[in-house]
């Protein structure tokens, strides 16, 4: 799983590469503390800007993906271009 939306809280939840970068981007205003989450997943509420949101989910996908066995890196089809 690299993103989660919820019924109660609008927004896309996703993980980051590490708690310090979570920190920075919840200390600068760009994402909110992702609640339920480990430390490292931060909430991106709607309205934020969809560059960004774009920018985090292929991020948080690709941090993911890249946890995966070569097995299964195979079986998925191949990461969405940049648009």
């Amino acid at each position: 799983m690299f993103a989660s939306i919820g019924a109660i809280r609008t927004g896309v939840s996703v993980t980051t590469d590490s708690v310090e970068r979570a920190a920075i981007l919840i200390a600068v205003g760009l994402a909110e503390r992702a609640p339920n989450f480990h430390r490292s997943w931060v909430h991106l509420p709607d309205g934020t800007a969809t560059d960004a949101v774009k920018h985090r989910l292929r991020m948080s996908c690709a941090l993911i993906r890249a946890g995966l066995t070569r097995k299964a890196q195979a079986a998925l089809a191949p990461p969405l271009p940049d648009v």
